[in-house]
């Protein structure tokens, strides 16, 4: 070390070898041997809060104690600011010093402060003391310095609150002393008073005083501190958040080791910001001017940092002191981006004040964001930080700000806006308009939820107190859980009050409402409510583009229904999907619009497309919607083959929304699951409550005649045929009922035929076949083929495979692989009863193939009696094996014919006049002996039975 720097003893060590604090402490010990040699000097060490100043006057107090030097130190107070000579009583009481002096500048203190306390205030500043107090206090320092006679150096704290009598002492007795054995070192962190403190100290010029600047940790220098602290390890995996969090503040840096000391143990070390972090951060704080603290608070409030006049009007502060503040703040190392740099920072800033407090900034900066043009969702947030709203003027703001927040796909935070709203709202409209626009942010999560609020909003409706896109809310919601009447009765209601009042807005939803009822509701016949050209005119010139959207999908679902698509209505759909994005009020054309490319056989496309609005809905929270788009996917991965992904896809869509939200729309997934399950004989766990989720009124719309078809597919797989043939006739029933009687979308007559044919009516099936034929022509290749197929296996054997090989022809046409096998395999067995055994089993073992990669047995339409027999010919033997069936017994053989015949087995046992449990047991040994699983494998099975054994057993 150099000879002109202090030496410090051997056992001695800096805590910190950091390069910022060594630079400092040379510095210091360099105007130390100054002093030393006759040289008065002056040090003021500037920095921000928590920089580490009072540790380095602390470390170098320490140092001139070890070199024998006479250290007197003290610390400025803000509450001893206007108290004269209040600083240096503190200093000259040190028991360093002689006790005569140091009773003498308590004496000279005491008449100082005395005569403050009883002087006219109007003639003098706070800071001036009489001449000869300030005399006798310069002198009595300056016997101090004197009478050392080793040298002395005057240490300060927080210099900036120190009292302006105490510092003018000082310089004047720098000034005097300027060849003694005196410095003096002054810490003070920058703040908005700073210049005027040291201005009004007059402390000499240099090189008498010094400025010497502790800056801010800088990166590495974090990691060194934690280094020494927590291990290198730590250290090194920390640093970094560590220095982000507090910006190289010393006195945060420290609090942040607090927190994370266990971390020393821990192979992983986990950071954390917690209790030592926010106590190091108030102490800085309540170190600072009452303005810090102020400001602070108000950016703990923010989300984006405001201008300077904008922070001036928040705080109630000129723009000058709001600017320095700032600039203090970031000097401290508080603000990042102008803002506070953690989280828990903003937490702990508030932690200090009371509730109301917080609801009373949260109000004022509301208002002020608002009269500066911030956007309604920042100024929303800070209301409903209030938890409450003083004026009526900010319910149309969290009224914007839910309707943004919905755009944005932050459902919560859009509820929360309405129901603050609704809450604090006196105006009877409004609360109506404020009801109407939960239910429908509600209904984009859980519909159930939202009908529940329903019975306010019907009143409502009643009372004509909602208008536009809301007067529908209600309606909306009765339609869709099956109460159709009551929402034409607000339909009625509401068009002719809308037309009274010339509201032609109002009327257009209303009447595109109007036109989404009778589409649905087809049997309640048309809605009797008046109509005005003018309606047609606004709805049509796109004033209202929700409206447009609702009434286009009530004319594309009608014609979707009654005829097969053409092109124009597929050109229809492809644009509806390509120019309108996926909102509540788009919806539901999107939704038709998919399912006119499936009824196209556009199945690809409409499955990228459903991708497309499944991951829009995802994206927006439309959490409704994307159950009912899984349920779209569902039933295009039924449509290409592919019953076991559909049903996976319709659990999710069960699990999104579960079956209670789904109202009269359940019939969707319900119909698609039926279908796919009859298909693979796999039983959901969802199908059972699902099923007693469906409402009674669906069975007078469009989504009850899906449900009846599907539904007798799944009796018609369990060998229940009696009950499927009524569900069939069901469907068809209602179908002619509704008038939307399209074999395109419902082939009802195919399916009731396989149950005819099951049952032994070939003559009735083949009339309903014809029927569906005429209907259904070539250019319809999935529908056209299936009736093909059925009419196959109700024919002799001779047209089967012509009519079969026709079938599949169609079939590869359309994306239809399943029903493509199945044809195959019905051709396959066709040739082999006509002894083509090389053929059939070639066909036969493709089937098998195309069927079992999707998870598919393939059911026969094949009778325990066949058609050849009605025309009293043998069929030829096939190449099926028959051992299996000829280990049956006679009686297993009878139980077996009924169970295939579709009756149940209490219905087997009274035919057979035996028990239940014998029937079961039966069964059990059948399906052991046969090497099958399930009741719709016997079908199938039983085909390789000697027709000669199967009439004996008959008879």
């Amino acid at each position: 070390m150099s000879k002109n720097c202090l030496e410090l003893p051997e056992q001695r060590v800096v805590p910190y070898e950091l390069p910022e604090r060594i630079r400092l402490l040379d510095t210091l010990r360099g105007m130390f041997e100054e002093s030393r040699r006759g040289a008065g000097r002056v040090a003021i060490v500037y920095g921000p809060v928590g920089s580490g100043k009072t540790e380095l006057l602390n470390d170098f107090a320490a140092e001139v104690g070890a070199a024998e030097g006479l250290y007197l130190g003290a610390s400025a107070s803000r509450a001893e600011r206007t108290v004269p000579f209040g600083l240096l009583a503190h200093l000259l009481h040190n028991d360093k010093i002689a006790p005569e002096l140091r009773v003498k500048a308590a004496r000279w203190a005491g008449e100082a402060q005395s005569d403050a306390i009883g002087r006219d205030r109007s003639d003098r500043s706070a800071d001036d003391v009489a001449p000869q107090i300030f005399h006798e206090m310069c002198m009595t320092l300056l016997d101090v310095v004197e009478q050392a006679r080793r040298p002395v150096v005057v240490g300060v704290d927080d210099v900036h609150y120190a009292d302006i009598a105490s510092l003018r002492c000082l310089s004047y007795v720098v000034r005097r002393l300027w060849t003694s054995q005196l410095l003096i070192v002054l810490n003070e962190s920058p703040h908005s008073r700073r210049l005027a403190t040291l201005s009004e100290a007059e402390l000499p010029t240099e090189p008498l005083v010094r400025f010497l600047k502790l800056p801010l940790l800088s990166p590495q220098g974090v990691e060194e501190v934690m280094a020494r602290q927590l291990g290198r390890t730590a250290a090194q995996a920390l640093s970094a958040e560590a220095y982000r969090v507090t910006g190289g503040n010393t006195a945060l840096l420290h609090g942040l080791i607090e927190d994370n000391r266990s971390t020393v143990e821990s192979r992983t070390p986990v950071f954390r910001v917690a209790d030592g972090f926010g106590q190091a951060l108030t102490s800085c704080l309540f170190r600072c001017e009452p303005e810090v603290l102020h400001v602070t608070r108000q950016l703990a409030v923010l989300e984006e940092a405001p201008s300077v006049p904008v922070l001036a009007q928040l705080t109630g502060m000129d723009q000058e002191t709001t600017a320095q503040t700032l600039d203090l703040l970031r000097e401290t190392g508080f603000l990042c981006g102008g803002l506070l740099r953690h989280a828990h920072a903003n937490s702990v800033v508030l932690a200090g004040m009371t509730s109301e407090q917080r609801a009373d900034l949260q109000v004022n900066t509301a208002n002020v964001l608002f009269k500066n043009g911030f956007s309604a969702v920042t100024v929303a947030r800070h209301l409903l930080g209030a938890s409450r709203v003083d004026t009526d003027c900010a319910i149309p703001i969290l009224h914007e700000a839910a309707q943004q927040a919905l755009g944005e796909g932050n459902l919560d935070f859009a509820l929360d806006c309405l129901r603050i709203a609704l809450q604090y709202d006196a105006d009877e409209q409004r609360k109506a308009t404020t009801t109407a626009m939960i239910v429908r942010a509600t209904w984009r999560r859980e519909p159930y939820a939202a009908y529940r609020r329903v019975g306010g909003l019907i009143e409502d409706s009643r009372a004509g107190r909602l208008s536009g896109w809301h007067a529908t809310a209600a309606i909306d919601a009765l339609t869709w859980f099956g109460r159709p009447q009551e929402a034409i009765e607000l339909l009625v209601r509401g068009s002719k009050a809308a037309l009274e009042t010339h509201d032609l807005v109002t009327a257009s939803h209303l009447e595109a409402c109007k036109a989404w009822v009778e589409t649905i509701y087809p049997g309640r016949g048309g809605v009797r409510a008046p109509e005005n050209p003018q309606v047609h005119e606004l709805t049509a010139g796109g004033v209202s583009p929700e409206a447009w959207a609702r009434g286009r999908a009530a004319e594309m679902f009608r014609r979707n229904l009654a005829v097969a698509p053409d092109t124009a209505q597929v050109a229809e759909a492809q644009q509806a999907l390509r120019h309108y994005a996926l909102g509540d009020g788009s919806a539901p054309l999107l939704m038709v619009a998919l399912y006119t490319l499936m009824y196209a056989e556009r199945l690809q496309e409409a499955h990228d497309w459903v991708e497309e609005l499944i991951t829009q809905a995802r994206k927006a929270s439309l959490t409704t919607w994307h159950a009912m788009f899984r349920s779209a996917r569902a039933e295009i991965l039924l449509r290409q083959g592919e019953p076991a992904a559909a049903e996976r896809e319709v659990e999710e869509a069960l699990s999104l929304l579960p079956p209670r939200n789904w109202g009269i729309m359940l019939g969707l997934p319900l119909s698609t699951m039926l279908h796919a399950n009859a298909l693979t004989g796999q039983v959901s766990a969802v199908l059972e409550e699902a099923q007693s989720a469906v409402p009674q009124t669906i069975f007078e719309t469009p989504y009850g005649m899906r449900l009846l078809r599907a539904r007798g597919h799944r009796y018609l797989a369990s060998g229940q045929v009696p009950a499927a043939l009524d569900d069939f006739q069901a469907a068809g029933e209602l179908a002619d009922r509704l008038g939307l009687d399209n074999p395109v979308v419902l082939p009802w007559r195919s399916s009731a035929a396989q149950a005819l044919i099951r049952l032994g009516d070939r003559k009735q099936a083949r009339a309903l076949l014809a029927d569906q034929l005429r209907k259904c022509g070539p250019e319809h290749p999935r529908s056209h083929a299936e009736t093909l197929r059925v009419l196959a296996a109700a024919n002799a054997l001779d047209d089967r495979p012509r009519l079969l090989t026709k079938a599949s022809e169609y079939l590869q046409m359309c994306q239809a692989p399943l029903e493509l096998s199945f044809v195959l395999h019905d051709l396959g067995w066709a040739w082999q009863e006509q002894g083509q055994y090389s053929k059939g089993r070639q066909i036969l073992r493709r089937a098998c193939v195309m069927a079992e990669q999707r998870g598919v047995r393939i059911p026969s339409l094949a009778l325990t009696q066949s058609a050849d027999d009605e025309q009293g010919r043998s069929p030829q033997p096939t190449s099926q094996p028959v051992s299996a069936t000829e280990s049956l017994s006679d009686a297993e053989m009878r139980v077996a014919q009924l169970a295939v015949g579709g009756y149940s087995n209490r219905q087997i046992a009274g035919r057979l006049f035996v028990t239940v449990s014998t029937v079961e047991q039966h069964l059990t040994r059948i399906y052991r002996k046969l090497n099958i699983r399930r009741r719709t494998d016997l079908v199938g099975a039983l085909q390789s039975v000697d027709p000669m054994r199967r009439d004996d057993l008959a008879s």
